[in-house]
């Protein structure tokens, strides 16, 4: 369903980003870290999901708040942002790779409604992006 809903999203914001193409990050060594700045509460259908989930990062370079600003996407919908210190190091790569891309996320921990991503090492990042340019 979410693959679903982001298409549908894509057609109404009339973008051409499609998971099918869209960069995919997931394969890359990561660390974990915490969705800031969310308003969204995961409920207990949500936390009893257990394993990966897929999530879009998304470059916002028109953020009034940061420049370098990295939402996090999740079924069509902007669920956070990557915290300021992580998104001023992965921004310009992500820039590089046209602004979106996929990657892991974890949702919430049970008793928890705090979200967790997956994103991606500086340098593993900046070697896909070489690679990706090349191809």
């Amino acid at each position: 369903m979410s693959v679903w809903w982001e298409h549908v999203r894509s057609l109404l914001s009339l973008r051409a980003h499609e998971h099918a193409a869209l960069p995919d990050l997931r394969g890359l060594e990561s660390r974990r870290a915490r969705v800031e700045r969310t308003h969204f509460l995961a409920d207990d259908h949500e936390r009893s999901h257990n394993g990966d989930r897929m999530y879009v990062l998304r470059r916002e370079p028109r953020n009034s708040r940061d420049a370098s600003s990295i939402a996090v996407h999740a079924r069509g919908r902007v669920v956070g942002y990557v915290s300021d210190s992580h998104a001023a190091g992965i921004a310009p790569l992500l820039d590089d790779l046209g602004g979106a891309a996929l990657v892991n996320g974890l949702g919430s921990t049970a008793g928890s409604s705090r979200l967790w991503v997956e994103l991606p090492a500086e340098d593993a990042l900046r070697e896909f992006v070489g690679s990706y340019e090349a191809a």
